[in-house]
């Protein structure tokens, strides 16, 4: 490995390998090996046609002569194979499954693979959106759901696993999941059940230019994705995968290789060699890997606040990432967690603060039929709930006993906002802030002193609460209300963000800033952030508070300073005390320390938080 922590891997596509002279390969290795540095590569058998064996050899052979690993791959994608195809109508020429001369043709394409390699990883193409006769057919009464999670399922086990362990019962295989989690149930990605028969799995990390692609997803993505997945497989999740499609500037894509890098991986794919040799957006990549690593030498293992994603659900579509984007730490998980007790959440704490003891729940979570059962426990325990109001208005619909925990309730209006009414530090005073456009907002009303508002939005002489809570038990209920169209969160003012951030808060770590720079903490004393870039993007100046007293931070270095600890470090602009923390916890704070900071866009700063003893 070039790298201590972390493999970096890159993928050949199947055309590629018919294609490539040895001449050109070393060619292009020497560029790869100079400025990125290649630990192994995955070496695709089929993409619509196969690579013949010789092929394969021919680059098998070369990579020995560079130290280069080398796996296999597979994308589920085939030309028709005969004239009555021409009736299936399939996106990206993903399989009909329900085809036999397809499903014999993956079948020998497994089967192939497992005669070259000990271990092949899956492109995430291994889905299914044809509804052409036969699937129709066989679907029957059940929704395209319930056939395509069943369907994908037996062919994973059948087509896939079975055959290629037949032909060599080492083989690993790996099933490498797409970006568009929320929509997996709909074409047959199962991560709850192929999660038990799959070696190992891996991420898609890709989130290019987050306003000019299809998918229009958060940056942040690049990041709780890979947690996510590695709370579905603890310790089989095997990286993140990212490209360089779509990627107006060199940040935007190395910001995937960043945000990857946080989330602790086993290997950084970049996707894929053909497309990155002699590409100058690859360029910088070695340079920032050993910048990467040095950093992550020092880092303890992600935490953020949990968000309950339950396998096979939508809704409240990443808004997880959302949050990430404006300074919320975020760790997505697709089992509801338990309530720690004090003795374990004493362990999590960062200084005086911090617990693992706080859940968001979104419209996702919805899909729990146990879910309000779970947060009254939870909370009644000491627990502290946030609830988006996409959860909230769901749930009062589906799961009317949600009114056990709160006066809330929709009023099916909505609310049209560039007035902020933000608690001061003082008590019953208030913050006045104006946005510079007008946001609307779902309108949830609440009973005045029963239901508690942290902050209000509006316009003229009438608000409504957008943060409120109740306690309940030995916990707190928080409902966080938020823009119709999510993205609009970048417009609400520095200081509602920062009302959110506290609101939201686990670590004890929050800044004060605007949006488009997230913070990231580890369970070690340490934290870091990043300020994106993106269109009108300039350096911010903001304050980072952290909960008890604190004597410095020190930077940790990236690589470029001979010092390996203290290159520099931020000495406090002062220490305050603090309020309580929510839910009125015994283990509340009593002190709170206040750095100056700023950040470019496009730059990383991580550092060691140093108590004062």
């Amino acid at each position: 490995m070039f790298y201590k922590n972390f493999k970096t891997v890159t993928y050949c596509v199947a055309g590629w390998v018919n294609h490539i002279t040895e001449d050109q390969l070393r060619k292009d290795a020497d560029f790869l090996q100079k400025y990125v540095k290649i630990d192994k590569i995955y070496l695709e058998t089929f993409r619509d046609e196969f690579a013949t064996r010789e092929q394969i050899e021919m680059v098998k052979r070369v990579m020995k002569d560079y130290g280069i690993e080398v796996s296999g791959g597979i994308t589920t994608v085939t030309p028709n194979l005969n004239d009555s195809d021409k009736k299936r109508q399939r996106l990206f020429n993903t399989f009909c499954y329900c085809n036999e001369p397809m499903r014999a043709r993956l079948k020998e394409v497994s089967e192939y693979t497992a005669s070259i390699f000990d271990e092949f990883i899956i492109d995430d193409f291994f889905f299914t959106q044809c509804m052409c006769e036969d699937c129709i057919r066989e679907k029957g009464n059940r929704s395209w759901s319930e056939f395509r999670l069943a369907k994908m399922l037996e062919v994973s086990e059948n087509l896939i696993i079975k055959p290629a362990k037949k032909i060599n019962p080492k083989i690993k295989i790996i099933i490498k999941y797409p970006n568009w989690r929320e929509s997996f149930q709909e074409t047959g990605y199962n991560p709850g059940q192929q999660r038990e028969i799959f070696d190992s799995i891996y991420t898609g990390t890709e989130t290019r230019h987050g306003a000019q692609t299809d998918q229009h997803l958060p940056r942040y993505l690049s990041y709780s994705l890979m947690r996510y997945f590695e709370s579905v497989a603890p310790g089989k999740n095997g990286g993140g995968w990212f490209d360089p499609f779509d990627c107006d500037r060199i940040d935007t894509y190395l910001e995937q290789a960043y945000l990857t890098a946080f989330a602790k991986p086993k290997e950084i794919m970049m996707f894929c060699w053909p497309a990155i040799a002699g590409n100058k957006r690859a360029t910088p990549l070695g340079f920032m890997y050993d910048k990467l690593d040095a950093v992550l030498s020092h880092l303890g293992n992600p935490c953020g606040l949990k968000t309950y994603i339950p396998f096979n659900s939508k809704g409240d579509d990443h808004i997880e990432d959302f949050l990430g984007m404006i300074g919320v730490p975020m760790e997505p998980v697709c089992n509801f967690p338990e309530l720690a007790k004090p003795a374990e959440s004493a362990a999590v704490k960062i200084g005086e603060f911090g617990t693992e003891n706080s859940v968001l729940v979104t419209e996702a979570s919805l899909e729990d039929s146990k879910i309000v059962e779970k947060i009254c426990a939870f909370v009644k325990g000491g627990g502290h709930i946030i609830d988006t109001s996409r959860f909230m208005i769901g749930a009062l619909k589906k799961y009317p006993e949600i009114s056990e925990l709160t006066s809330v309730s929709y009023t099916g209006r909505h609310l049209t906002a560039d007035e902020f009414q933000i608690s001061g530090e003082i008590a019953h005073s208030k913050n006045y802030v104006k946005s510079e456009t007008q946001i609307e907002f779902p309108l949830l009303e609440h009973r005045n002193n029963s239901t508690w508002s942290v902050m209000n939005a509006g316009h003229g002489e009438y608000h409504e609460s957008i943060l409120c809570y109740d306690t309940y038990g030995k916990g707190r209920f928080s409902i966080l209300t938020l823009p119709d169209m999510p993205s609009k969160i970048y417009d609400m003012p520095e200081q509602a963000l920062t009302a959110i951030r506290k609101e939201l808060d686990v670590s004890g770590i929050w800044i004060d800033a605007g949006s488009g720079i997230s913070l990231f903490t580890y369970d070690n004393k340490t934290f870091g952030l990043y300020c994106y870039t993106w269109d009108n993007c300039a350096p911010q100046e903001f304050n980072i508070h952290i909960r008890g007293k604190v004597k410095e931070l020190v930077r940790i270095s990236d690589g470029s300073a001979p010092a390996p600890w203290k290159p520099n470090s931020l000495l406090p602009l002062y220490t305050k005390a603090a309020a309580n923390g929510a839910g009125g916890s015994s283990t509340a704070p009593s002190y709170e320390t206040v750095f100056y900071s700023r950040a470019t866009p496009g730059e990383f700063d991580f550092f060691k938080i140093i108590f004062e003893e």
